[in-house]
């Protein structure tokens, strides 16, 4: 009898096995093989945020189990991934080699760059989409000149008649039982995280998942602007990491809105979270047909200079700024590795017009302690923050601090739960501002207490306007 044509599958951030469009086209080919190798790339990322790389190893020790309850498991190898690749295939007679496309730049370079090796190897080299629900270049979206959307707007009403329209499910897979030999599983310790994490098991994300469609979906439209009320999916990690397919999470959330006792309210709720998900489409898809690592998606904007440093930096980033809710995300990212969707623009509008810091800064800066592994989207909504990206907005949109503080945080909940200083105090005691204060005061300054704002906001924020429009005025006569 003779044995059946074997595929490896090589795994790096789509680390799950149900519903996986890289793990069905390698499938269509043969017995898969999983295989993850950790290259340089891989272990630089995870050396950046250990708490990332505590979550990154549970979720492969996840994934090895899954594998052996198929009765295969998962290949490790440490080094260079395109000679590994090329050993590991002669050493179970694989003759193609299948994984999950990256997005950014430097990834995209890194998987041209993989494919020539393989296929110089004698190799079939398949790369596939797995992390979007419609592919970039799939023909339907692709946009009118083949080159995507720069406009959420359009992308968003198209991408809404294709996954309607679409059968979003995946074949099931088979897998060969491999004797190949693996080294260990990556720990957590291997990358300076001070603890390892349990694993969580596929079936345990996608629990999570239904219980999220159940209930705070349905007033996610509300809930999801009030940090408070942590109103929000918290699935980015899991999408991120390939622990969950958005494909998976549109067919569910499409299914729950077939429900005919659903109130209006609660359809619009779904729509809100079916939107978040299109536009992390759309920074994917914007992410795949850049032109260049770390520009500007606005050509006219690539010339704007933007500080490097700033006295203020530091504040920024331990949270202690003077203002509430800036300090409340930062301290909530840095104790947590997530902040809440809400506060996210508030803070990074602080770093970009108030401190007129470059984007880029900030969105490695907040590498350290993000667990969600995602430069496409990372790059996507930094750039969209500071004004440079894909928001088409006549000017910068300049977050008021401590107005967005009173709008979404009134009662001082989510500030007084990050902030201690704040915390044992009525909320009145520092949420008000005497008439024409530009911005808050405070009567607790002192060693221990609260910090006094670092800048003063309307004066930096007109600053940064006065400076944009010369440099648009300066553009416009050169044109």
């Amino acid at each position: 009898m003779s044995r059946a044509p074997c595929v490896l599958y090589r795994f790096a951030h789509d680390l799950r096995l149900d519903d996986h469009a890289g793990l069905a086209a390698a499938c269509a080919l043969g017995e898969v093989v999983g295989v993850l190798v950790l290259d340089r790339q891989i272990v630089a990322r995870l050396v950046r945020s250990p708490r990332r790389a505590a979550v990154y190893c549970a979720a492969v020790q996840a994934l090895d189990s899954a594998l052996r309850r198929y009765g295969s498991h998962l290949v490790v190898r440490r080094g260079n991934v395109g000679t590994t690749l090329r050993e590991v295939a002669r050493g179970c007679g694989a003759s193609a080699v299948a994984w999950s496309a990256s997005y950014e730049y430097a990834g995209r370079l890194a998987d041209q760059h993989l494919q020539s090796i393989l296929e110089e190897a004698g190799l079939r080299a398949l790369l596939v989409h797995d992390a979007p629900v419609i592919a970039p270049e799939d023909t339907d979206l692709s946009g009118p000149d083949g080159r995507g959307y720069r406009a959420f707007a359009g992308y968003y009403e198209r991408w809404q008649r294709l996954i309607l329209g679409r059968d979003l499910s995946t074949a099931p897979i088979a897998f060969s039982q491999t004797v190949l030999h693996s080294e260990p599983l990556p720990s957590a310790q291997e990358f300076g995280a001070c603890a390892q994490i349990a694993p969580i098991a596929e079936e345990e994300v996608a629990a999570s998942l239904a219980a999220f469609l159940v209930g705070p979906a349905l007033q996610y439209a509300v809930t999801a602007k009030v940090p408070a009320s942590d109103g929000t999916s918290r699935l980015g990690a899991d999408l991120s990491l390939g622990r969950l397919a958005a494909r998976r999470v549109v067919r569910e959330t499409l299914a729950r809105l077939n429900d005919p006792f659903l109130l209006a309210e609660e359809r619009t709720s779904l729509g809100s979270f079916l939107r978040a998900l299109a536009r992390r489409d759309f920074f994917l898809q914007l992410a795949w047909y850049a032109e260049g690592e770390d520009r500007a998606l606005q050509e006219e904007m690539r010339d704007f200079l933007l500080a490097s440093d700033h006295p203020g930096l530091s504040a920024w980033l331990e949270g202690r700024t003077g203002f509430p809710l800036v300090d409340a995300g930062m301290r909530e990212l840095r104790l947590t590795g997530w902040m809440h969707p809400r506060v996210r623009p508030v803070a990074a509008s602080f770093l970009c017009f108030d401190l007129g810091v470059d984007w880029r800064i900030g969105r490695d800066l907040w590498e350290r302690w993000l667990i969600e592994d995602d430069p496409a989207l990372a790059t996507g909504n930094w750039q969209w923050a500071a004004g440079v990206g894909a928001d088409l907005a006549q000017v910068p949109r300049i977050y008021d601090p401590e107005r967005q503080r009173r709008r979404v945080d009134p009662e001082g909940r989510y500030v007084s739960r990050y902030v201690d200083e704040l915390a044992g105090l009525p909320v009145g005691a520092w949420a008000g501002r005497p008439a024409g204060a530009s911005q808050l005061e405070l009567d607790l300054f002192g060693p221990v207490g609260y910090p006094k704002p670092i800048l003063d906001h309307q004066a930096s924020a007109h600053a940064y306007l006065a400076r944009y429009r010369a440099y648009r005025r300066e553009r416009a006569g050169t044109t």
